[in-house]
């Protein structure tokens, strides 16, 4: 099985003790590249860095929204130093979370369009985070040009119908561990709604991690788990499943895989 993890956070310091172990457990299980999503100026620099020292990784260069009270739209733009890299393929993760920082949502809001801003300018694909925030997140789009920027929803929380919406747009739903959660209905009727050409699969590592390992750090190797049950729901082996969401990574962000 060959497949490719659409967001994890590899270069977080919660990996600093076995980061090489992670690695060579995530190519044993086939997973064969892997984008690392930036959450702040430095964050970003380190995933470029980690990125620039192996094949098949690249990057994506972003302010979380939950930092909306500590940057400012300069900050944003100032990522356009990092985002010229070839090895950056996507700006992000940006989007609203209002599930832990509702407070901040103009804040929010002006940050989102500041990457849309970026995205556009250096025509780069969208990494959107959407936690609680569905009709921000449209509605910001739909103002601000952001559907043409391309891009992904990642570790997608909505209904079919956003699903739907997301799609005819032109963006790919990433689907997380949580589609092994036994009370993960609304998004396993997501995903059986979302035509196979428009599926990533992710971990967000060091979170969400699927059952069995609910609850411990989630890495790389753990998505076997999330594509058997994807493949369960869309009626294909896991060998499909996994091919089709590679082929969908490297077509969305315009990339191909180097022998290693």
């Amino acid at each position: 099985m060959q497949c490719i993890d659409s967001h994890n956070h590899l270069h977080f310091k919660e990996f600093d003790p076995d980061r090489n172990q992670v690695f060579s457990r995530a190519r044993a299980a086939g997973v064969c590249g892997m984008l690392l999503v930036g959450i702040a100026p430095e964050d970003s620099r380190r995933a470029l860095d980690m990125a620039r020292m192996h094949g098949n990784q690249w990057a994506a260069v972003g302010i979380h929204p939950q930092m909306a009270d500590t940057y400012t739209r300069a900050d944003v733009m100032a990522l356009d130093a990092l985002a010229h890299d070839p090895k950056v393929v996507a700006v992000g993760e940006t989007g609203f979370d209002l599930y832990r920082t509702p407070e901040s949502i103009d804040l929010q809001r002006e940050m989102f369009e500041a990457h849309i801003d970026l995205a556009l300018r250096r025509s780069l694909p969208l990494i959107i985070h959407d936690r609680d925030g569905h009709e921000q997140t449209l509605k910001t789009l739909d103002g601000c040009r952001g559907w043409d920027a391309g891009g992904v929803f990642h570790c997608f929380s909505g209904d079919r119908a956003m699903a739907l919406r997301v799609v005819e747009k032109g963006f790919f739903i990433s689907i997380p561990g949580v589609i092994t959660f036994k009370n993960a209905q609304m998004l396993k009727d997501a995903l059986d709604a979302v035509p196979l050409e428009r599926l990533l699969v992710e971990t967000d590592c060091p979170y969400l991690a699927p059952v069995p390992f609910r609850s411990k750090r989630n890495e790389p190797a753990y998505m076997v788990h999330t594509l058997k049950v994807m493949a369960e729901i869309k009626g294909v082996s896991p060998e499909e499943m996994a091919s089709i969401t590679t082929q969908n990574f490297l077509g969305l962000f315009g990339l191909g895989l180097e022998d290693e």
